[in-house]
C-alpha cells in the first residue's frame, strides 16, 4: 500500500464508526473538563467549604486521570483490530483491556523518550535562568550539542515507537514485545526507512503534532461551541487517524 492510499484510508477511517468517534470524543471532553483549570470550580468552595473543595478537586484529578489512561488505551485497540483486518473503529468496551494498554503505552512512551527528554530539560535549564531544575551547569557549546542530540534521538525514538506499539499489538499485546529491538529494527528495514520518514514528517509531525493541536486550539478558543467541537470531534479524529495510520504503516 502506498503512502497516499494509507493517508486516504486513515482519513476516512474515523467516519466509518461515527458512534465510536463521538463516544471517544465524549471521553476526551470529560477528561479535559476534569483536568482543566480548576479555578473555574472555585464556586464549590462556597458550597462545600475549603476541605470539601480540595476533596472535590482531588476527585476530579483522579477520575480525569483514569479517563486519560483509557484514552491512551483506545488507540492501541484501533491498532490491534486494524492489524487483525478490521476496517471499522472498535467499540469502546472491555475497559480493563483499554486501561491496561493505556498504562502500557504511557510507560513505553516514557521509556523511549526519557533520554531525549532529559537532554532537552538540560538545554532549557541552561538557556533560561528563570527555569531552575537542579541540573548541573553546562557550557553553551555542550547545550547546543545536547539540543541537536535531543532532536535526533527524539526523531529516532519516535520512529521506533511508531513500530513498537503495532509490533506489541501484532504479538498479542505483551508489554515486553515493545522492546524486542532486534525484531523491531528488522520490521523497520522491511517497511523501509523512506516510507517511515515520509509517514513521520507528513502525518505524525505535520498533522498529529503540529497541525492538529493548532487547529484544536484555534477552534477551541473561539467559544463554548468551539471548545465542544475541538474536544468532541477534532481531538478524537486526530488520535484515531494517527492510530490507523500507524497500523497501516506496520502492515505495509
Amino acid at each position: 500500500m502506498e503512502i497516499s492510499e494509507m493517508l486516504f484510508d486513515a482519513a476516512k477511517y474515523p467516519f466509518s464508526g461515527l458512534k465510536q468517534l463521538l463516544l471517544f470524543g465524549f471521553l476526551i471532553l470529560l477528561s479535559s473538563l476534569l483536568l482543566g483549570d480548576h479555578y473555574n470550580y472555585i464556586f464549590l468552595d462556597d458550597f462545600l467549604g475549603h476541605a470539601g473543595f480540595l476533596i472535590s478537586i482531588f476527585s476530579f484529578l483522579v477520575i480525569g486521570t483514569l479517563f486519560l489512561i483509557l484514552i491512551a488505551g483506545y488507540p492501541f485497540k484501533i491498532i490491534e483490530e486494524s492489524i487483525l483486518g478490521s476496517e471499522n473503529p472498535p467499540e469502546l468496551n472491555n475497559f480493563i483491556h483499554m486501561f491496561k494498554h493505556g498504562i502500557y503505552e504511557i510507560i513505553i512512551l516514557a521509556i523511549y523518550f526519557s533520554v531525549p527528554f532529559i537532554l532537552f530539560l538540560a538545554v532549557l535549564d541552561d538557556t533560561f535562568p528563570q527555569i531552575y531544575l537542579g541540573i548541573p551547569a553546562i557550557s553553551d557549546e555542550v547545550a547546543l550539542l545536547f539540543l541537536i542530540a535531543s532532536i535526533l534521538l527524539g526523531f529516532m525514538s519516535h520512529i521506533i515507537f511508531t513500530v513498537a506499539i503495532p509490533h506489541m499489538a501484532f504479538k498479542g499485546g505483551s508489554f515486553k514485545e515493545a522492546f524486542r529491538l532486534g525484531e523491531i529494527f528488522r520490521k523497520i528495514r522491511k517497511i523501509g526507512l523512506k516510507k517511515l520518514f515520509i509517514g513521520y514528517f507528513i502525518v505524525i509531525l505535520g498533522v498529529v503534532v503540529i497541525g492538529g493541536p493548532i487547529l484544536k486550539e484555534i477552534v477551541g478558543s473561539a467559544n463554548i461551541l468551539g471548545f465542544l467541537i475541538a474536544e468532541e470531534l477534532i481531538a478524537p479524529y486526530i488520535i484515531m487517524f494517527s492510530a490507523r495510520f500507524s497500523a497501516l504503516i506496520y502492515m505495509s
